[in-house]
């Protein structure tokens, strides 16, 4: 089995990022992003990554100090710089520091595949002890911990490592949190690992879906009631915050909460002091309140639509939950259990996904996020990991509009068009790539090696293109045919 590497990726171009993360994750190697090229030294100098990726191709130059620091650090020979096309000041630096590893932006899937193919030669390096992977983990930020109801937290980036780490620190205070994302990033798991970690654990944890309730109904469903309060109330029923005394509520989506509500609410959070509808006494209840919401809280309150008081008293702290999009690192972790998890469920074997299929999980936008992943994990599992498993959201990503049909000529119809879009896109591609290694070879009068540098590929990336393109020195037949036709004279 491949050795697990780490590399440090220095870029501030997204597609180069997220081209080369999903090929290192895909593989098993660990990819360590930063947007500036002393970060990258300073994290190299405590934790010593086993390569390095530098991409130059959009900053004016030149960090000498940073890079020779760099070069000290990790090894010249783990060292690649991704250049501009054209001439570059970076290249001169690069080689006077003993850089002879050079690759091309856009970055290309041969160089790709020639850096993976080089990691596994490196001799592996010794990790720090800040280094050291929690959990035995294939990530340093990996980690999975189980909660009831076949739920689980999942963490294998770094934005999501410190949420992580923010949990378990606010699990052991009794304060108010918020946590704010976008629907489907799996905010009520925090909820639910929140409570987990607490000193509350062994008594209940309760949810309320404030959205989908009307206000009287909320407050009867938050409340209680007893007996004979409306009609219909036959016997007395307690309410959310009774029922989760010593533990933990969880008030779901509370952007949505109507004003009356949220002025009883503000009321019970000052003091913990209730009474349920119809009832003479007041009620005590001991509950630690964690609130979330997708809305834009400051907007809310600036539109008058939310209390600023309530705000206040919920906020003591926030966290906040990245989309799926800012975290696609975590999109092989979170496919592979899933997969393990819905196979189980189905009494199935877990479908190989294939790396091909692997891109477009990570390339996409997921604007349901971990819903919507889960629902494309669910249909690979089901068509037993075929590639029209992935149409429609193949679709999507070419601009066209997507939707489910029940009828499969439609389906098939759909997926040829995507494949049609692609089969076009690549042809471009492919097309624009030949003429400008045909360019290049003639410029370095077929020195096959010039023109490896000139292209800024290895050596052996252009003999692999010069055959794939099936290239020919033009010169050759030219010759050729002055020589015939001499021939032909002299005859």
């Amino acid at each position: 089995m491949p050795k697990s590497r780490t590399v440090a990726i220095v870029s501030s171009s997204t597609p180069f990022l997220h081209t080369l993360v999903a090929a290192l994750t895909f593989e098993g190697h660990e990819a360590v992003t930063f947007g500036a090229l002393p970060h990258a030294v300073k994290y190299a100098v405590n934790e010593t990554p086993d390569a390095v990726v530098v991409d130059v191709s959009s900053r004016p130059p030149c960090d000498e100090a940073s890079l020779s620091k760099l070069v000290r650090t990790v090894g010249r020979d783990r060292v690649w710089m991704a250049l501009p096309m054209g001439m570059s000041p970076w290249k001169e630096d690069a080689e006077r520091l003993g850089i002879d590893q050079f690759l091309k932006t856009p970055i290309q899937p041969s160089e790709v595949e020639e850096i993976l193919t080089d990691l596994q030669g490196l001799p592996q390096v010794l990790t720090s002890a800040r280094g050291e992977m929690p959990c035995g983990a294939k990530s340093r930020y990996f980690h999975i911990e189980d909660m009831p109801n076949n739920r689980y937290f999942l963490t294998a980036s770094p934005a999501m490592w410190r949420i992580y780490e923010n949990v378990c620190l606010l699990a052991a205070v009794n304060v108010p949190v918020l946590i704010l994302g976008e629907s489907g990033v799996g905010k009520d798991v925090i909820a639910n690992l929140l409570h987990k970690r607490s000193r509350r654990a062994a008594h209940p944890f309760c949810s309320v879906n404030c959205a989908a309730l009307p206000s009287d109904l909320l407050e009867s469903e938050l409340f209680g009631y007893e007996a004979g309060a409306f009609t219909g109330a036959v016997k007395a029923k307690p309410g959310k915050f009774e029922q989760a005394d010593k533990g933990t509520i969880l008030l779901d989506e509370i952007g949505e909460m109507s004003a009356p509500m949220q002025a009883k609410l503000l009321h019970v959070l000052q003091d913990g002091r209730y009474s349920r509808l119809g009832a003479r006494s007041v009620s005590q209840a001991d509950v630690r309140v964690i609130a979330a919401t997708n809305v834009n809280i400051e907007d809310a309150i600036a539109d008058k639509l939310f209390r600023e008081d309530l705000y206040y008293r919920i906020n003591a702290f926030t966290i906040e939950v990245p989309p799926l999009r800012e975290r696609r690192e975590e999109i092989p972790y979170l496919v592979e259990e899933m997969m393990k998890r819905q196979s189980a469920v189905l009494n199935q074997e877990p479908v190989y996904i294939s790396p091909r299929m692997m891109t477009v999980l990570q390339e996409y936008q997921w604007p349901g996020n971990l819903r919507e992943l889960g629902n494309a994990v669910t249909r690979m599992q089901v068509l037993k990991g075929h590639e029209s498993s992935l149409a429609d959201i193949e679709s999507k990503m070419v601009g066209r509009t997507s939707g489910v049909h029940a009828c499969a000529v439609d389906t098939q119809e759909r997926t040829n068009n995507v494949n049609e879009m692609r089969s076009i896109v690549r042809n471009f591609r492919d097309q624009t790539e030949s003429r400008l290694i045909q360019q290049a070879l003639e410029e370095a009068r077929w020195n096959r090696r010039q023109a490896a540098v000139a292209l800024r590929i290895s050596y052996r990336a252009l003999l692999y293109k010069i055959d794939q393109y099936r290239l020919k020195d033009t010169r050759i037949s030219v010759r050729v045919g002055a020589t015939q036709n001499r021939l032909t004279a002299q005859a």
